[in-house]
């Protein structure tokens, strides 16, 4: 009787421990489908799609004062590997965080957008690619990379941009991110000229607006366009910038009467958008 009261307790205990267990293959902090998150890293931008079958895409990584932040985000999330990792153009508060991430976490491969800023903040990331031999690549409009069910594809640049007010914003890398019905459209910080040489901009289900919400990121054509559902705007609590524009604001006001459209913003918090391909559901931090 004592005997078979132990192994009941033994077998108890081996339950308990298997539940704590993570999944086999699948971090932490992710649902089963597509996860995607916007990170609060004040003035920059820093998001991730973390995939069904494990990879994880971040596009940008914040600037240099929140990259430890950024940092512990997704070690709290259970990333060990990121498989993509993306500089959509060379300023500060896009790349900033790179030579932190890059430390921090075994990297599968880097698209650059090609656009030579000489800033020293470039160049210590393209050491930091160098000196831990990362396959690097300038993926061009047009180029598709299927992970499962999901496709990731460059909308822009074309080709090198140059004689614009912001050659660096011009030559962002915009990328569309989708999996079954559901789509996110990543603007980087692409202006008016980038925005021509792309052309028409695919249908989209979330927008994440170019350039923080500034007076030159978004017009109506791009949201008549994309007509997304929902728009998530990247900024810091009392920029320098005044981001995001009162242009901007009331082009989105004007847009949500006739569209139901739903805004989000970085500056309340990290948002989280989960989707199985089919519906989505948004979450805040605090909510």
């Amino acid at each position: 009787m004592r005997n078979k009261t132990l192994f009941a307790a033994l077998i108890a205990v081996l339950a308990l421990i298997a539940a704590l267990l993570p999944t086999t293959g699948r971090s932490v902090g992710f649902s089963e489908g597509l996860t995607f998150y916007a990170f609060d890293v004040g003035q920059g931008d820093s998001f991730m799609f973390h995939f069904p079958t494990g990879e994880n895409l971040l596009v940008d990584a914040g600037t240099r004062k929140s990259a430890d932040s950024l940092v512990s985000k997704l070690k709290a999330l259970g990333v060990e590997k990121i498989d993509i990792l993306v500089a959509t153009h060379p300023h500060e508060d896009h790349i900033g965080g790179m030579v932190s991430v890059i430390s921090a976490f075994d990297i599968g491969k880097v698209w650059d957008s090609g656009y030579n800023h000489g800033s020293s903040v470039q160049k210590k990331f393209l050491e930091a690619v160098k000196k831990k031999q990362i396959r690097f690549g300038r993926p061009r409009a047009g180029f598709i990379e299927d992970i499962g069910e999901a496709e990731i594809e460059v909308i822009a640049p074309r080709s090198p941009i140059s004689g614009t007010d912001s050659d660096a914003n011009n030559n962002s890398i915009v990328l569309r991110v989708s999996m079954g019905e559901v789509s996110f459209l990543m603007m980087g910080d692409i202006e008016e000229r980038g925005r021509e040489q792309a052309g028409a901009f695919p249908r989209s289900t979330v927008l994440k607006l170019s350039h923080h919400g500034s007076h030159n990121g978004t017009d109506e054509k791009l949201l008549r366009e994309a007509e997304p559902e929902a728009v998530i705007f990247s900024y810091g609590k009392n920029n320098s910038y005044k981001h995001p524009h009162k242009k901007v604001l009331k082009l989105l006001e004007k847009y949500g009467k006739k569209h139901d459209l739903k805004s989000y913003a970085t500056v309340n918090g990290d948002i989280r958008i989960e989707t199985d391909g089919k519906s989505y559901k948004v979450t805040q931090d605090g909510e």
